[in-house]
């Protein structure tokens, strides 16, 4: 970790972690220990792993300019972009929910055309069977 508290200036550090900058000296002298807390915040600032601060869960997951990096996505996510991610959530299930309405009503609109095929079957029937009547009455007349 040394190293890693090397490489940065004492207002950097500062900046992140919040500690004054004799505390921070002396981290860089190596005469005083750094907090967990501290190492893990520099980690996250320096090399941008949320897992560093966050756990396991987030490993992967990377911040860097300002942007946060997924393992599954290969361009990184703008702060604008993740809270939009909220409302393409919503208009998700808004559409999933009307989707299913629209499917209900096609399956009852179905439901009803194969109603009114079955009548239409059965009138064309009883005209053909009045027709053939209506011929027969018109023969024996003649």
């Amino acid at each position: 970790m040394n190293e890693l508290i090397q490489g940065i200036s004492v207002p950097a550090i500062e900046e992140i972690t919040g500690e004054s900058p004799k505390v921070i000296k002396q981290w860089k002298k190596g005469t005083r220990k750094i907090p967990e807390s501290a190492i893990r915040l520099l980690r996250l600032y320096l090399n941008g792993d949320a897992s560093a601060i966050l756990g396991k869960d987030w490993e992967g997951h990377i911040f860097k300019d300002n942007l946060l990096y997924i393992p599954e996505w290969k361009r990184g996510l703008s702060p604008h972009e993740i809270r939009s991610l909220f409302w393409e959530c919503q208009l998700n299930r808004c559409l999933k929910n009307e989707n299913r309405l629209l499917k209900q009503e096609i399956e009852r609109r179905n439901e009803e055309i194969d109603k009114l095929e079955v009548k239409a079957a059965f009138y064309k029937k009883q005209l053909v069977l009045e027709s053939r009547f209506g011929w027969i009455l018109e023969k024996s007349f003649l």
